[in-house]
C-alpha cells in the first residue's frame, strides 16, 4: 500500500485542529466521546496514523513528533488528546502477518484503532487456526469510535499476547461516568466465545515483523512514546488559563491577583516547572531514539524516558494544584477550563504507565537490578 501523502505535517496538521479545541471542549465532555465530525477531520489529517507503519499507509513517525502532536492536541483539550494517543493502536499491525495486517488496511484504510492491553481475556485453541475469546475489559478509551480494538488474553500456555477484534463483533457498556477525561468515551468492552483466527493474534514482547526502528522499541517504551506528549500540553494549558486568570481577578482586597507577591512567585516557580519537565521528556526521547535507529536503545535510556514521563505527570498536577489554590471558586464552574483540566489530569495520572510499579521499575534498573525488557 501507499504512504499516504498529506500537503502539511502531523505537527503542523495538529497545530492548526488544537486551535479549535477549546470552543470545542464542554461538547466533547458532555457527548462523552470525540464528536463524528472531529475524529473525520483527526483522520483526515493523519494524526491516529502516526504509529502506523508506512509499509499500510501510515506516518511511521519518529518519536519526538508523536510526541509534539499529542502534546499540542492535549493542550487544546484534554479528552482529545488523550483519545488521540491511546487511537494509536494501527501501530500493533507491524506485529501482525503482512497478509493480515495488508487484509484489515484494505479493507479499512488508515484504520482507527484502539484497546486495552491489560491480559484480561482468556482463549480456547480451536485447533484449527483460531481460538475463542471471553473477556471483558475496562478503561477502554474511543473505544465508540473503533474500527478494530486490540484485547489482551491469556492463552491456555504461554505469555500474554493480543487480539485485534473488528468492532462489530464486541459489545461495548457504558460504563464511564468518572470524574476527569469524561469525554474519552472510556468504555468497558466484552465479547464471548468470539472466534478469532490466529493470524489476527500477536506477542507484543517480541519483536515486530516490521522493520523500521519505531518497531524496535520494546513494549513499555512504545507505549511511553505515544503518553509522553499528554502532561506536556495539559500543563502547558493549566499554566496559560492560571496565568489568564490572575491577570483578570482581584482578590478581596481589590488588588490583581497578578499583583500579588505569591501568585507572582507562583507562576514563576510554575512555568519553570514545566519548562524543565518537557525540557527532560524531549532529552531522553531524544537519546532514545538515537539510540534506537543504531539498533537497540540501552535499559538506562529506556528508563530515564520512564522517569521523564513520570515526572512529567508529577509536574502536571503539581501545576494544577497551584493554580486551582490560587484561582478561587470562579473556577469550579463547568465552563472553566482550569477545573476541567484538574480533573483530567488527576484521572489520566491513574494510568498503569504513570503508577508506582513503574517508578520502581525506573529504580531498579538505575541502580543496576535487571528488570523484564519489555517493562522497561
Amino acid at each position: 500500500m501507499s504512504v499516504t501523502k498529506l500537503e502539511s505535517s502531523p505537527v503542523e496538521e495538529a497545530v492548526r485542529l488544537a486551535a479549535t479545541l477549546p470552543d470545542r471542549a464542554l461538547e466533547v465532555e458532555s457527548g462523552r466521546t470525540v464528536p463524528a465530525d472531529l475524529v473525520g477531520e483527526l483522520r483526515t489529517a493523519g494524526l491516529f496514523s502516526l504509529m502506523t507503519p508506512a509499509s499500510l499507509g501510515g506516518h511511521e513517525a519518529d518519536p519526538l513528533t508523536i510526541v509534539r502532536v499529542v502534546e499540542e492536541l492535549s493542550r487544546g483539550d484534554a479528552a482529545t488528546g488523550w483519545t488521540v494517543l491511546i487511537g494509536q493502536g494501527a501501530g500493533y499491525l507491524a506485529w501482525l502477518e503482512a497478509e493480515a495486517a495488508e487484509e484489515i488496511v484494505s479493507a479499512t484504510p488508515a484504520p482507527l484503532v484502539t484497546g486495552s492491553m491489560a491480559p484480561l481475556g482468556t482463549a480456547v485453541d480451536t485447533g484449527d487456526g483460531g481460538i475463542r475469546l471471553t473477556g471483558r475489559w475496562p478503561y477502554t478509551s474511543g473505544c465508540g469510535l473503533s474500527d478494530h480494538l486490540v484485547a489482551g488474553y491469556r492463552p491456555a500456555a504461554g505469555p500474554p499476547r493480543f487480539a485485534l477484534l473488528p468492532r462489530a463483533s464486541v459489545t461495548v457498556h457504558d460504563t464511564w461516568r468518572v470524574a476527569g477525561l469524561r469525554g474519552t468515551g472510556s468504555h468497558d468492552i466484552e465479547v464471548t466465545d468470539l472466534l478469532v483466527p490466529h493470524r489476527f493474534t500477536f506477542d507484543p514482547y517480541g519483536p515486530a515483523r516490521e522493520e523500521g526502528p519505531l518497531y524496535r522499541l520494546p513494549y513499555m517504551t512504545y507505549l511511553l512514546v505515544a503518553m509522553a506528549g499528554f502532561p506536556l500540553g495539559a500543563a502547558r494549558r493549566i499554566v496559560d488559563e492560571y496565568r489568564g486568570i490572575v491577570l483578570a481577578k482581584r482578590n478581596t482586597e481589590r488588588t490583581l491577583l497578578a499583583q500579588t507577591p505569591i501568585v507572582q512567585a507562583e507562576i514563576a516557580r510554575c512555568e519553570a516547572t514545566v519548562g524543565a519537565a518537557r525540557a527532560f521528556v524531549y532529552e531522553a526521547v531524544g537519546q532514545v531514539w538515537e539510540e534506537t535507529r543504531d539498533g537497540v536503545a540501552s535499559p538506562e535510556s529506556r528508563a530515564r524516558l520512564t522517569s521523564a514521563v513520570q515526572h512529567a505527570m508529577r509536574a502536571t498536577l503539581d501545576v494544577a494544584d497551584s493554580a486551582m489554590r490560587a484561582c478561587g471558586a470562579s473556577q469550579l464552574y463547568n465552563r472553566a477550563p482550569l477545573q476541567r483540566y484538574f480533573r483530567d489530569v488527576q484521572t489520566a495520572a491513574q494510568h498503569i504507565a504513570f503508577g508506582l510499579e513503574a517508578q520502581r521499575r525506573v529504580g531498579s534498573v538505575l541502580l543496576g537490578q535487571d528488570v523484564p525488557d519489555f517493562l522497561i
